[in-house]
């Protein structure tokens, strides 16, 4: 998943708040299975597994911003103390 559309994928919605969707439909598809309602609790855990792919693709994408601006700002201060 690119960062673009990292960017687009649940727009306003942060990654606490992600955490406790996936927990939430985790949690309710374990219940609908106990009561028998076994197709609408694997539809929930796809959503729930949809959910934690792209908190993870969020997060990766943010550490990747990250290490490249630490990176960059390690060359300039190299660059700095060779100069």
């Amino acid at each position: 998943m690119g960062q673009d559309n990292v960017k687009e994928t649940l727009d306003g919605v942060d990654e606490e708040q992600l955490s406790m969707i996936v927990t939430a439909l985790q949690e309710t598809a374990s219940r609908y299975e106990k009561m028998g309602m076994v197709m609408v609790a694997i539809k929930m855990r796809i959503t729930a597994e949809k959910v934690s792919n792209i908190k993870k693709a969020r997060e990766a994408a943010q550490a990747a911003q990250i290490l490249g601006r630490l990176m960059k700002k390690e060359k300039t201060t190299c660059c700095e103390q060779v100069g």
